[in-house]
């Protein structure tokens, strides 16, 4: 498929435009800007929750919309175009599943701070107060957890009654954190949500159905833009979806080979070197 048919660009967060810090940079802010200018509709698709997205991003970074908790939300400027909760039902019990395995977890309203049950709260607390685990944890997802820790999670007696788009679920043990999520897969069905991870070492549960391909689809139709029309960058397992959607695929250079695989083209370089910037700008602004 050739590149000039594209009409909207679809950008992951974590691993794409953001570097180890869980930042975007300035250059990444100009070549959106660019795109923008030329006309190209540009949404970042996030598994981050809608409330994350500002502290991530430079200041004056604006995009044509925003697809965050993997699918649930689309927003356009002030306008939330779609919602897609979790049942409280669902919610309960996969809080639940994760205290009795000891997996840590943090559910996410639409609006408003993450939460987790007090009760787990020293548990958790030792879980993430413990050096960097000397494994593949990716120094961002491990310096979330720490932020989440340190004033970002809510500490509740119990799950309020309220709109949830994601249960974030992580565990520094790669075996334990696989069963976990493979038991969520096997019972996505009668748990009523989908399951999809951005890294080894976590989960995230969404709606039924629901992931940043069903988003993306949402969003395009909105904007009468065809899929074929669609360029998607990303680099994890959650972009799985949308790699499945998208009309020209991207993965990052830091993206593990079986995720390069499925995709049209790779990206030069990576996340830390603002890969997806400079690919965009060689391939839409030169």
């Amino acid at each position: 498929m050739a590149l000039e048919n594209i009409k909207a660009i679809f950008l992951d967060m974590d691993g794409t435009l953001l570097h180890e810090d869980n930042k975007a940079t300035v250059k990444t802010k100009e070549v959106i800007d660019q795109l923008r200018e030329k006309n190209y509709k540009v949404f970042l698709a996030t598994g981050r929750s809608y409330s994350e997205i500002h502290s991530l991003v430079p200041k004056g970074f604006k995009v044509d919309g925003m697809i965050s908790s993997n699918g649930t939300r689309g927003d356009i400027e002030d306008t939330i175009l779609f919602k897609h909760s979790l049942t409280i039902d669902s919610v309960k019990k996969i809080v639940q599943l994760a205290q009795q395995q000891h997996i840590y977890y943090e559910v996410f309203p639409f609006e408003g701070d993450r939460i987790s049950l007090i009760e787990d709260q020293s548990w958790m607390e030792d879980m993430i107060d413990s050096e960097h685990p000397q494994n593949e944890v990716s120094e961002s997802e491990w310096k979330s957890r720490r932020d989440a820790m340190n004033g970002k999670i809510n500490w509740r007696k119990d799950i309020p009654n309220d709109d949830y788009s994601k249960i974030y679920l992580f565990n520094k043990k790669l075996n334990k954190i696989k069963t976990f999520r493979d038991e969520l897969i096997q019972n996505k069905v009668l748990l009523n949500i989908s399951v999809s991870n951005s890294s080894r070492f976590n989960a995230e549960t969404m709606a039924y159905q629901v992931d940043k391909g069903t988003g993306i689809k949402e969003m395009i139709d909105h904007f009468d833009i065809k899929q074929e029309e669609t360029l998607v960058i990303g680099d994890s397992d959650n972009d799985r979806a949308m790699f499945e959607f998208g009309g020209y695929t991207v993965s990052m250079k830091n993206a593990r080979p079986e995720i390069q695989s499925i995709t049209d083209d790779t990206t030069q370089y990576t996340n830390e070197e603002d890969g997806a910037a400079l690919y965009l700008e060689q391939h839409f602004l030169n």
